[in-house]
């Protein structure tokens, strides 16, 4: 087996590993499990063993380190033993992080609208605001964490329905953060969307000219072609 389809097979297993793993932590979310007990417990401690092993494998095989650690500092915060702080269900909600980074490697492609004003490093901050951000606010506020993360939503994106507000100190800290953070992810949003547009037109015009030089010279290829084929037939016609 060829080193490239190891490595696809590696891709394909991991994101079927994070897609359960993250799938436990919602049904759990919702009720319809409790992770806490046999056998999701087990299932859930196994997953976390393995992406352990993959992480410290992957990074005392990697040529430049400090390179792997910076592209996969989603995976660390991923498989941080949050279990050990005593804070409930927000313990599991670090491996979020992990299906950000995998999706951002399966659509790693520098010339995508994701990649125009480090717009990526905005959308991963915005989703640690999101996800991090919603679980101390619901311990601080002491809400659910699913209303956590819709007033977190709700508050990223400007629209402020006040159905949830803050009351306490820390609140309204964890409120001005999101708030701010909101703002400017937007801002960045517009002009990203902006700049990868009016980007793709200017590509279109510089491509045009070169087009219509080509449709030239093959007009003058034909033209050529027929003097030539006109010369050989007179010279035919006078032997």
């Amino acid at each position: 087996m060829s080193q490239k389809m190891i490595h696809k097979l590696y891709v394909v297993s991991d994101f079927i590993l994070t897609f359960f793993w993250i799938l436990l932590f919602i049904l759990s979310l919702a009720g319809v499990i409790s992770i806490s007990s046999f056998p999701y417990n087990l299932i859930d401690t196994s997953i976390l063993i393995l992406f352990t092993i993959s992480y410290l494998v992957r990074f005392l095989l990697a040529t430049n380190k400090r390179k792997y650690f910076t592209e996969n500092i989603f995976d660390l915060f991923a498989i941080i033993p949050l279990s050990l702080l005593n804070i409930g269900i927000l313990a599991k909600s670090n491996r979020i992080f992990r299906i950000v980074n995998l999706l951002a490697k399966l659509g790693h492609n520098k010339n995508s609208i994701l990649y125009r004003n480090g717009f990526i490093y905005a959308l991963y901050a915005s989703a640690c605001i999101v996800f991090v951000g919603s679980g101390f606010f619901s311990v601080v506020e002491n809400i659910s964490y699913e209303d956590s993360i819709w007033w977190s939503i709700v508050t990223m994106t400007t629209v402020g329905y006040g159905d949830i507000v803050p009351k306490t100190g820390w609140g309204k800290i964890i409120a001005a953060i999101t708030m701010l953070f909101g703002i400017g992810f937007i801002g960045m949003l517009t002009s990203t969307i902006t700049n990868y547009f009016r980007g793709k037109k200017t590509n279109k015009k510089k491509d045009k000219p070169e087009n219509e030089d080509i449709k030239q010279l093959n007009n003058k290829v034909d033209e050529l072609t027929k003097l030539v084929e006109n010369l050989s037939k007179n010279l035919e016609d006078k032997n």
